[in-house]
């Protein structure tokens, strides 16, 4: 036995009222003698006995009924199957529904999430008459359809057909864990979970902290869980996992290479796969065939394209729809570029222009013929540190510093500002670079430097002892190209002396912290990057010249300089292309604050539109936009007169792989929670019914106290007539 509401058991000690009242009536009054007194105390003594035992009755059903009555308000309880055959078992259940990627697998007939929309219906129907239920969507977070549990199980069941797919990836321990969490403290005899999903091992990644929260539910909590799956197996996926812009730079009216992924997720070889890559209205820019893909394997694809114009853009790969389609197609924002002025500060211009400290990174800018250099769309122009005078960097959309020996303090602010207001610094340390200066007034002064400089290593007089970039693991954005092979090598490269870099951590006086875009061999860093206002600024630990170092002729060079270009330019519209589920988020000028835009999402067609404000977050005027659990592309509107702003949302790769949980892993799940493998001719209430136990007795309790009131009334009426 115990209480729901234990607090109001204190209601017992009501029960000493009608004792003390009892008492009180029979106090000692004071004696008055008169003359007919003696007529009264014969009928008194003649009565006294019968009069005590209906006191006696009074008092006990007065006691009897506060006690019930405390009892009732306090809501016992009897965890016990015996006492379910009252059939008072009211529940208080928190419905879990999983709406995840996978969720969309159809079986021919119906997807996963049309099924479990239904098993959700039975759940609901099979509670009993006056209990409670909330709703959740189930992800990599749980989205509340009804947050506190209701009593109005039409409302659940309207929610439940009304719930949506998404394509985000799945985690279930968030949404288990807030389930568990909605159900803390209710004052339930049975709370239960039920969580409706498919047999995806991906969402299960944390069974082991599930079944530790499960279990401790369980026992501790005496809370019920139910584990509804829904889908068959599936054997055939395959999926666009990847999708990027292997240049970098998005010029219009060129050839842009961008790099596909396909890969199996399924558990047979499938073979010719057509990828095609289309551009914004849908027209087929290119497209090939990949030959074969084995089960669980990858294949690339390089295809072109070419941006008509400056402006946003959208580029889709696309593959053959099979019954998992939101990863048949994978899309991706940018921005056409037109032209893209660069200015490259030679820190030792040399004799001739071969000799210039600039002059590899120069031609590896404008990598074309030289008569076709004029309608190339970066834009160099060289200058020494003497020629800066009558320059202005507010003119240029790039600064390269080549083994610049030091700059005055007032060209070092103008440089900053350049930075802090979007542009992109590229650095290029040297023989002649001043690393006093560097660290004292580019970084502790202005805080522009990724990293500070440390010591010189190695000897770039000797052609013996050299040493080379990583050779895997390329994590950062820029040099991500490399990890595929058919891409080349950055390891071939040979370094015979660089600067130790030394990067710098967030804090009070340089709040952007640097992260390390390539490192050497050893480990040490070899660039190292930093957002500094709205620009960025990458420093390199060797040069840019073959002064201490072969890259520059080596045929990566090209690629990872513009890369790195595109990094530092573009860095703006990195917000362009965010997970599913993550809330974009873009700076706009101040002018728009309070302004309503248009938006634009997968789901909507025609004139049809969401709305979204922008808003000062920590004093930048920004346009956010969090409805992004659909996968593809996205458009927004200030208003007429603005340019049309794209993003695009990209469902997590994981997510396409269908592998079920294994028997070891169902055998886990077991232990903690009532497993129900369910079908439309499944049904779930006598399941759900042999697992719940004990029952409440207030009702009874609250009876009996109506009963007893109606005694002890007409008992008072009797006992007080005349005799």
């Amino acid at each position: 036995m115990s209480f729901l509401n234990p607090l109001l058991l204190s209601g017992l000690a009501a029960v000493s009222i009608p004792i003390i009242i009892h008492f009180l009536n029979r106090r000692r009054f004071r004696r008055v003698e008169w003359a007919a007194m003696r007529f009264i105390e014969l009928s008194v003594e003649k009565n006294r006995k019968r009069m005590d035992i209906e006191d006696l009755i009074l008092l006990a059903i007065r006691c009897l009924l506060l006690l019930l009555l405390a009892l009732a308000l306090s809501r016992p309880a009897w965890r016990d199957s015996a006492a379910g055959a009252l059939g008072l078992s009211k529940v208080t259940a928190v419905i879990l529904l999983d709406n995840s990627g996978s969720m969309g697998l159809s079986d021919g007939v119906e997807t996963r999430f049309e099924l479990a929309r239904k098993a959700a219906e039975q759940v609901v129907d099979g509670l009993p008459s006056g209990s409670a239920a909330a709703v959740f969507l189930a992800t990599d977070a749980a989205e509340a359809l009804l947050a506190e549990p209701t009593h109005d199980l039409n409302l659940v069941r309207k929610v439940l057909r009304e719930a949506r797919l998404s394509d985000r990836a799945s985690d279930l321990q968030p949404p288990i864990e807030t389930a568990l969490e909605t159900l803390k403290g209710r004052a339930s005899v049975q709370r239960e979970v039920y969580l409706i999903t498919d047999d995806q091992a991906t969402g299960w990644r944390q069974l082991g902290d599930i079944q530790t929260v499960l279990k401790r539910a369980g026992k501790g909590e005496d809370v019920q869980t139910h584990l509804i799956l829904v889908g068959q197996p599936e054997t055939r996926n395959l999926a666009v996992t990847d999708l990027s812009l292997a240049t970098g730079l998005a010029p219009v009216n060129r050839p842009l290479r961008f790099e596909v992924e396909v890969t199996n997720t399924g558990t047979v070889p499938v073979e010719n796969v057509q990828v095609s890559l289309h551009l914004d209205d849908g027209t087929a820019a290119d497209s090939m065939v990949l030959p074969d893909i084995p089960a669980g394997a990858s294949r690339a694809a390089s295809l072109f394209a070419r941006l008509p114009n400056d402006g946003w853009h959208t580029v889709a790969a696309r593959i053959s729809g099979d019954r998992l389609g939101f990863d048949d197609q994978r899309v991706l924002a940018l921005r056409g570029v037109r032209e893209l002025k660069t200015l490259l500060i030679d820190g030792d211009p040399g004799p001739e222009a071969r000799a210039a400290e600039s002059f590899f990174v120069r031609h590896a800018l404008t990598p074309v013929p030289f008569a076709e250099r004029a309608e190339y769309f970066i834009k160099p122009q060289a200058a020494s540190v003497a020629q800066l005078g009558g320059m202005r960097f507010e003119d240029f959309d790039l600064v390269v510093m080549c083994n610049v020996a030091e700059l005055t303090v007032a060209q070092s602010q103008l440089l900053e500002r350049f930075v802090q207001r979007g542009g992109g610094l590229l650095i290029f340390p040297g023989d002649r670079v001043n690393a006093a200066f560097y660290n004292r007034q580019l970084g502790d002064a202005l805080s522009l430097l990724p990293a500070r400089l440390g010591s010189i290593y190695g000897d770039a007089k000797s052609d013996e002892k050299f040493f080379h970039f990583q050779a895997r693991n390329y994590g950062h954005p820029i040099v991500s190209l490399w990890r595929n092979e058919s891409a080349g090598t950055l390891a071939s490269a040979r370094f015979y002396q660089a600067y130790e870099l030394l990067p710098q951590e967030g804090g009070t006086n340089n709040p952007a912290a640097s992260s390390v875009v390539l490192r050497f061999a050893d480990e040490k860093p070899a660039m190292v990057e930093k957002m500094h206002g709205l620009g960025r600024v990458i420093l390199f630990a060797s040069t840019a010249d073959i002064g201490w170092n072969d890259l520059p002729v080596r045929p990566a060079f090209v690629p990872l300089l513009h890369r790195a270009v595109a990094a530092v330019t573009r860095h703006q519209d990195d917000s362009a292309n965010i997970p599913v589920g993550q809330d974009y988020a873009r700076r706009v000028n101040a002018e728009f604050v309070g302004h309503t835009a248009k938006v634009s999402t997968p789901l909507h067609e025609g004139d049809e539109h969401d709305l979204t404000r922008v808003e000062m977050i920590a004093t930048v005027p920004t346009l956010t936009y969090a409805k992004t659990d659909r996968a593809g592309r996205y458009s927004i509107q200030l208003d007429e007169t603005t340019e049309e702003t794209l993003f695009a949302a990209q469902p997590d790769p994981r997510e396409s792989d269908l592998a079920s949980l294994t028997e070891e892993d169902i055998a886990e799940l077991a232990a903690v929670a009532t497993i129900t493998r369910w079908t439309p001719m499944t049904s779930l209430r006598q399941t759900v019914e042999q697992k719940r136990v004990g029952a409440e007795f207030w009702l009874p309790l609250a009876f009996l106290v109506l009963a007893l009131a109606g005694t002890e009334t007409a008992l008072a009426q009797y006992f007080s007539r005349s005799k």
